[in-house]
């Protein structure tokens, strides 16, 4: 990995950025998210982690990160979570839980009207 973690424009949501870490070129894990500054509120979602590395926390290290470079947001997602991962979401410590939640206004409105913003 060049970088600990790189940055991109989600591929499959308007306004979203994506977060990844890359080895060897390939991404081994992902998470889509948006912030909205003014309502102090983040939300994350399909994280997803290549299976061969899967259990070796970098979805932990990777939703740390993005709280640690966003200080002061509560965090959430917009859907429910899969029973089988529900243990990972529940044991978090982080303001907001992850709990599901929709777009808050502002965040709705600006990621239609700019299609990226952060």
């Amino acid at each position: 990995m060049d970088t600990p973690w790189q940055d991109t424009i989600s591929g499959g949501r308007t306004g979203w950025r994506r977060r990844e870490a890359n080895l060897d070129g390939e991404p081994v894990f992902g998470v889509d998210y948006l912030i909205c500054r003014t309502c102090r509120l983040g939300w994350v979602e399909q994280p997803h982690s290549d299976p061969e590395f899967q259990r070796c926390g970098l979805a932990s290290a990777g939703l740390a990160a993005l709280r640690t470079e966003n200080p002061g947001l509560f965090w959430h997602a917009l859907g429910g979570h899969f029973r089988d991962y529900e243990p990972f979401w529940v044991g978090t410590d982080v303001p907001g839980g992850y709990q599901q939640r929709e777009l808050c206004r502002s965040a709705s409105a600006r990621s239609r009207a700019t299609g990226w913003w952060r």
